[in-house]
């Protein structure tokens, strides 16, 4: 390994002095020790949306951590900064903005977060829907669904609204008139959800909707976990398409459901190997230990 200069080591050093000083900042804040906050946003080593989420990752918006460091970020004027960043010509500007304002969870930006979405730029749109999955609400929720009718089903963005979603939206959103990139965007987000409520709107999807539909329908109820969905899943293993038998094969497989062994059985002369190898490794899961 080459040996480092002196001066990459005093740099590092320094920037680590930065860190700790930053997040010895943010914790007093955050703890109540303090009241005042000074904080500069282009400080060289100095990730301050990496400190805030250190001290707010898996805390509601309402905790009092949470609410002390939004009070001071605004009370010092930075979150004005921050937001005005979000529409920065540079793209590292508006990533770290963006990170800041998910991490404080500032729901009042939404709209310039939700402006993110848009870039050309993955990175950048890549924190604009993570921020809005930290936000959370109906807002959010809904500017991710937008984006996807705009730019088509993306991972992160489905990621994101699955977890900013509020009790029910995607529910109510499944049964609605929607483009084709939202279904299924809304199916995937109801699976990673697992929310027993999201059954029903699925169960109709499956029975009713596009190919694509039938086939992310029949994923998320078996990651779900639903019982009441193994007759019409089971039901989908006779499916012309291969890849709704498929789908179906393997939704079975992760409930485990007893009850398709037969028709499970069958499939393993299917002739489609895909479809052949799914039905084995259900019957498999289904092997009593």
């Amino acid at each position: 390994m080459a040996a480092r200069s002196p001066m990459v080591v005093i740099h590092q050093a320094h920037a680590g002095i930065r860190r700790s000083a930053l997040r010895r900042q943010l914790q007093s804040v955050a703890s109540g020790n303090s009241t005042s906050l000074s904080v500069d946003l282009d400080q060289s080593g100095a990730d301050v949306g990496a400190a805030i989420e250190e001290i707010t990752n898996h805390l509601p918006i309402e905790s009092m951590h949470v609410q002390r460091l939004v009070f001071a970020f605004k009370r010092s004027g930075t979150a004005d900064r921050v937001v005005e960043r979000l529409a920065a010509e540079s793209p590292q500007q508006r990533l770290n903005s963006a990170r800041v304002v998910g991490a404080l969870r500032l729901t009042e930006a939404v709209p310039w977060v939700a402006a993110l979405l848009e870039s050309d730029d993955r990175p950048v749109s890549d924190a604009g829907a993570r921020a809005l999955g930290k936000i959370g609400g109906a807002r959010s929720a809904t500017a991710l669904v937008q984006a996807i009718q705009r730019k088509g089903l993306n991972r992160r963005f489905v990621v994101e609204l699955a977890r900013a979603a509020p009790d029910l939206f995607v529910e109510a959103a499944l049964t609605q008139p929607q483009r084709s990139a939202v279904r299924p965007a809304l199916a995937i987000a109801a699976g990673l959800r697992r929310r027993q409520t999201a059954v029903g709107p699925l169960i109709r999807l499956m029975e009713d909707g596009s190919r694509r539909e039938r086939v992310i329908s029949c994923r998320a109820l078996g990651w779900i976990g639903s019982g009441t969905a193994v007759p019409t899943i089971t039901r989908a293993l006779g499916d012309r398409d291969w890849k709704i038998r498929l789908s179906a094969a393997k939704a079975l497989g992760a409930l485990r459901a007893q009850s398709a062994q037969s028709e499970l059985t069958y499939l393993r002369i299917d002739r489609n190997a895909s479809v052949r190898k799914a039905a084995e490794q259900a019957l498999y899961r289904l092997i009593p230990r």
